[in-house]
């Protein structure tokens, strides 16, 4: 239900952070029922924006302006108080509660005696699920949130923000990054209702192609300043990306040449088992070789590859490496014979996000930081930490500055630095690309071919087949916590991977 009000301006936004200036005098417009997507590369502005329209930041300069009537937003009171709300890209929910807790939590019914008045509050969340469209076989309000998919955590967060009747706008952030494909058709639909009762949505994501699917409008922005506002309508991905970066990417890069991948088998699994995760696994990799792994969600991969790494338990399986048998119980252990693992979720497990950059690229390697009678030489870690920055172009304000406050893509370049510089010859990726932008992926991808042309070798775990394809020389297709299929990348297609993923 589009019209032409605009129902928020955003004009001359400025945002100052120590050493850096994250936006420049930025414009945004917000119309009526419209699904508006905010893009660019990670460091371009976007977040930032969105964080101030919600409340989370302050603006150093600038106008905001609701109905036309100027508004001052200085903290999440403020913007719901507008009707703005926001569903977060990390969820904050509290797994021993139900879902009528979480979405009340700290704005509990009460009775009379102060006392949570439990039957209204179940009775208000089964309305705020109708509304929804969200049936009772879907989503019971009493179960606990510990046992829901990130799906249906996805629908508290929004059922959260229908509380008010006041809510006019929500916005989006990276909604689909921890979604399955069911989850993310399910959430379009929920999007589309909102909308056509009204709602304006402003959706951040770096899924280029999902802009196409579920939004009307997109602005793009760069180095934290505005390029433009363009219908989706009139435009294609390339555009958009020539806009993002401003240049025409090869996403994938150069071919790689087979000449890079030697006979030798670095690493062997024989008969992986753990019931109901992985079922009488083994494959080979070779030195120099990506290999992909590919399966619908839930079908195995990282279990296999948490299991081989010694995060997670296995019930059978022997691991070779370099033909020599070896027995990894811990990470700890996996680290000392050489494995990395580029972690799909960075921020809990791959990073340590209140510590200083510095910290993170060297504790991995921390013996090539110490003086000769065994203790921390600063100057030494420094000048690693720096070196290794440089080498995997992180952009931040300075190595002493917390890994919390860089970009999705500057994050996921301190896991990749941190492993390699720790001499690791074997580098497992899962799911390299979560949520960061394009430009980042280019850059990430060129890393990755350059590390086999190093000798190292890598295993890919990934849910985007066109990633899978054009960087894997093999890839082992998943299903059902088996392996189905072993298909040289030679001329392959999308459906030539996907059909081993669905069918037996």
């Amino acid at each position: 239900m589009t019209n032409d009000t605009v129902i928020l301006r955003a004009k001359n936004i400025t945002k100052r952070f120590p050493g850096v200036i994250a936006l420049n005098k930025v414009k945004f417009e917000l119309k009526q029922g419209d699904v508006h997507a905010l893009c660019g590369e990670n460091g371009a502005g976007k977040s930032t924006l969105l964080k101030i329209i919600t409340g989370l930041f302050q603006k150093d300069e600038g106008e905001i302006h609701i109905n036309d009537k100027k508004v001052e937003i200085n903290n999440i009171a403020d913007a719901r108080e507008h009707g703005i709300y926001v569903v977060p890209q990390e969820m904050q929910m509290d797994s021993d509660l139900t879902v009528a807790e979480n979405v009340f939590i700290g704005n509990y019914p009460t009775t009379k005696l102060g006392l949570i008045d439990w039957k209204t509050m179940y009775a208000r969340a089964n309305e705020l699920k109708k509304r929804l469209g969200i049936s009772d076989k879907e989503l019971n309000v009493k179960s606990k949130v510990g046992n829901l998919s990130m799906g249906h955590k996805q629908i508290i967060e929004i059922m959260r923000s229908m509380i008010s009747d006041k809510v006019r706008i929500l916005a989006f952030d990276e909604p689909t990054s921890s979604l399955s494909e069911d989850e993310t058709e399910h959430l379009f639909g929920l999007i589309r209702d909102l909308k056509e009762k009204g709602i304006s949505i402003i959706y951040v994501s770096h899924r280029l192609e999902e802009i196409f699917r579920i939004c009307n409008k997109v602005t793009v922005y760069k180095d934290g300043e505005y390029v433009d506002t363009r219908n989706v309508d009139e435009i294609e991905i390339n555009d958009i990306i020539h806009m993002m970066v401003g240049r025409d990417l090869n996403l994938f890069g150069e071919k790689k040449d087979p000449s890079v991948i030697k006979d030798e088998v670095v690493l062997k699994l024989e008969n992986y088992t753990r019931k109901g995760a992985f079922e009488n696994i083994s494959l080979e990799l070779k030195r120099g070789e990506i290999l992909g792994l590919y399966g619908l969600v839930g079908s195995g991969r990282t279990e296999l590859m948490r299991a081989m790494f010694g995060i997670d338990k296995k019930e059978t399986g022997t691991t070779y490496l370099y033909g020599k048998k070896v027995n990894i119980k811990s990470a700890k252990v996996a680290t000392e014979h050489g494995l990395g693992f580029v972690t799909e979720d960075r921020r809990k497990e791959g990073l340590l996000l209140d510590a200083s950059l510095t910290w993170n690229l060297s504790m991995p390697n921390i013996k090539a930081i110490l003086n000769r009678i065994g203790l921390l030489n600063f100057k030494k870690e420094a000048s690693y930490a720096k070196k290794n920055a440089k080498k995997y172009n992180v952009k931040c304000p300075s190595i002493k500055s917390k890994v919390s406050g860089l970009s999705g893509g500057n994050q996921q370049k301190v896991v990749i630095a941190k492993w390699v510089a720790a001499s690791c010859d074997i580098i497992i990726f899962d799911e390299p690309t979560r949520g960061i932008d394009v430009g980042a992926k280019a850059e990430i991808f060129i890393q990755m071919k350059e590390l086999t042309q190093m000798g190292k070798s890598i295993i890919m775990i990934s849910s985007e087949l066109p990633e899978i394809l054009g960087l894997s020389d093999r890839i082992l297709v998943f299903k059902d916590h088996k392996i189905n299929a072993i298909l040289e990348n030679i001329k392959l297609n999308e459906e030539d991977v996907l059909k081993y993923a669905m069918l037996n």
